[in-house]
């Protein structure tokens, strides 16, 4: 299989000749950059920082380059999640009446409004990030306020009980057992661990779903399948306890910011 890097560099040049100086910066996160990468497996994540919030014209130019890099690395294709973002919507955290373009496994690129959902990546990215293009990013984007990522993160947890409904494949269930995971680590101890290392230390805070988060982990690291028997039922159970007791430690610990 072609390298992540090898992958990044194309990207690099590709994005960096069509969009000229509309791409103020382009960021890599995720496990590539905070360790627990499976070549395999993991996604690429990317931040790309642009000059003026992204529109259909520009999105037109994005599904092309995404095409392309595509048909030359198949074995990385729909494993790309990029998020373009202009620097004034960042500034405006949140940022209202902004738009972004995200593509992402699963999801094909489309615009969104630039809502606090997306504070949390910028944050990761302004902090911890490797720069494939532009300035580092701790000299782009603005540093967020930790409460304001607290808040995202937060509302995150509200919406995973609507979300898991429509988490009908294995893949996704598993995805949500071990994104859930990462939510009670981070909220309860500020850490920010890979899906492995937050499955493992979340067993010891709800034993009775150990089953349950040993089966996530492993689909997600053993290459399970979609045709793989899913859990839905208890996938739904361990994000509606899992989602309750985030928010009421939250209310406890951190008074208005756990309120709707």
């Amino acid at each position: 299989m072609v390298s992540p890097d090898t992958v990044l560099s194309d990207l690099r040049e590709a994005w960096r000749a069509a969009l000229a100086d509309r791409l103020l910066g382009l960021y890599l996160h995720g496990s590539l950059v905070a360790g627990d990468f499976d070549v395999n497996r993991s996604d690429l994540d990317l931040l790309a920082v642009l000059a003026a919030d992204p529109d259909d014209k520009l999105l037109d130019v994005l599904a092309d380059l995404h095409a392309d890099l595509d048909r030359r690395h198949p074995r990385w294709a729909g494993r790309i999640e990029v998020e373009y973002v202009s620097l004034d919507a960042v500034r405006a955290v949140p940022g209202r009446n902004h738009v972004i373009a995200r593509i992402s496994p699963g999801e094909t690129l489309h615009l969104l409004p630039a809502t606090t959902h997306r504070v949390v990546t910028w944050a990761a990215v302004h902090d911890h990030s490797r720069t494939l293009l532009g300035p580092p990013a701790g000299e782009l984007l603005p540093a967020v306020e930790p409460g304001l990522v607290r808040a995202a993160l937060l509302d995150h947890v509200r919406d995973w009980p609507t979300w898991v409904l429509e988490m009908t494949p294995p893949g996704a269930q598993s995805y949500a057992v071990l994104t859930l995971c990462r939510a009670f680590q981070r909220l309860r101890h500020g850490r920010q661990l890979s899906k492995r290392q937050a499955a493992e230390q979340t067993v010891t805070a709800f034993p009775r779903r150990a089953d349950l988060i040993a089966w996530a982990r492993d689909w997600w690291y053993d290459f399970g399948q979609d045709s793989d028997p899913g859990r839905f039922d208890d996938v739904r159970a361990f994000v509606h306890e899992v989602s309750a007791a985030i928010l009421v430690h939250e209310r406890d610990t951190h008074p208005g910011l756990a309120e709707d």
